[in-house]
């Protein structure tokens, strides 16, 4: 095990525990010995169970800490017998001098201090047996509860490591997807339009840098999401001109909220797709952004692609595959992303998420 126990908070806690009982049963044979017209001193009762109760308390942090360094385990059984057999006896040996310190009381002094230690060995060598036993199995007790406890605790962190991992895998496969589908539209200026061509890159590669920077964190303001989002619009707008009319509806109050870096431009990216690259003509984009309760509503709009034709495809692309994928792993049930018709034509990509992300 892997938990570090404090001595001193182990011999603190036994101290109070062991204090306790002490007072309790000094409290009981007072009170029976007056039941008993059984007058004796005060402090006679409170020395003798105190000083019995000081013995455990200091012995009970080294028998719990024998109990955590050689733990009962299959394999070591007859040696651990043989062990714990042989500290008993040096408690049985040992307990009567702690204890002793109560000789000290002058009035109990009626024979010689080692007298009394031997017959406080032999009298309380049953009773020191038996509570011997009763602390090796509460630190036994113990061994399993804090194993189990680290053990989950253990699950709960490798559960993270490997959240963490899909999520940066999930992210890096939409770096190169973005990439290539945004160099494939450059291809596309460079006969036609050199210097859009030239320009466009010059942006891509601005937006190339803040996406790797953005790769430090799983989530971004949603402001900074948009400022994103914008770079990516102008550079589809190099490609498709005037035919590309994209349109922000932001509410003020949700631009600070968090969300998963990278979460709009894969669904912009695939109305685009859907939309104007497959029918020509025009095509108006609307990315919608507002507070719905306890969660933040986002939409992603076009007018020129059917659901018919583009869910199937559409949900087994790596954009809307991965978002999928990452809002599940950072939110669970909680988060969702639904494609819905447009009546008379058009799909609406819809994202749902909670305004603050479960821990």
């Amino acid at each position: 095990m892997n938990e570090e126990v404090s001595f001193w908070r182990s011999l603190g806690v036994a101290l109070l525990c062991w204090t306790a009982i002490g007072i309790i049963l000094g409290w009981g044979i007072f009170t029976d010995d007056r039941e008993h017209a059984n007058y004796l001193p005060y402090a006679h009762y409170f020395v003798w169970e105190g000083a019995d109760a000081l013995s455990w308390a200091l012995l009970t942090p080294f028998l719990f800490a024998f109990g955590r360094h050689y733990p009962f385990e299959e394999k070591h059984v007859p040696q651990r017998i043989l062990q714990y057999a042989m500290l008993t006896a040096s408690v049985v040996m040992v307990r009567p001098f702690l204890k002793g310190i109560g000789w000290f009381y002058q009035p109990d002094q009626h024979q010689p201090f080692f007298a009394t230690i031997s017959y406080l060995r032999e009298k309380e060598m049953t009773g020191t047996i038996q509570i011997t036993i009763v602390l090796f199995i509460l630190s036994a007790y113990q061994n399993v509860r804090r194993e189990a406890r680290w053990r989950q605790l253990r699950e709960v962190m490798l559960e993270s490591r490997v959240s963490t991992a899909e999520l940066q895998m999930l992210r890096m496969q939409l770096h190169p997807h973005f990439l290539f589908n945004s160099l494939q539209a450059a291809t596309v200026l460079i006969h036609e339009n050199p210097s859009a061509a030239e320009n466009m890159l010059q942006r891509l590669s601005e937006l190339l840098r803040v996406a790797l920077d953005d790769m430090r964190s799983m989530q971004v303001p949603l402001k900074q999401e948009i400022v994103f989002l914008e770079n990516y619009v102008e550079i589809q707008k190099y490609r498709f001109q005037d035919r590309l009319d994209v349109r922000l509806g932001i509410a003020e109050d949700v631009l600070s909220v968090p969300v998963p870096s990278l979460l709009l431009q894969p669904l912009v990216e695939n109305a685009i797709h859907h939309g104007i690259g497959r029918h020509k003509g025009s095509d108006v984009v609307e990315v919608m952004a507002q507070r719905q309760g306890s969660e933040l509503l986002l939409q992603v709009r076009n007018l020129a692609s059917d659901l018919n034709s583009t869910a199937e495809s559409s949900g087994n692309g790596v954009g809307l595959k991965n978002t999928r994928a990452r809002l599940q792993q950072m939110y669970g049930d909680l988060a969702s992303v639904n494609l819905t018709a447009i009546y008379p034509r058009g799909v609406c990509a819809t994202v749902r998420l909670p305004l603050e992300r479960p821990e």
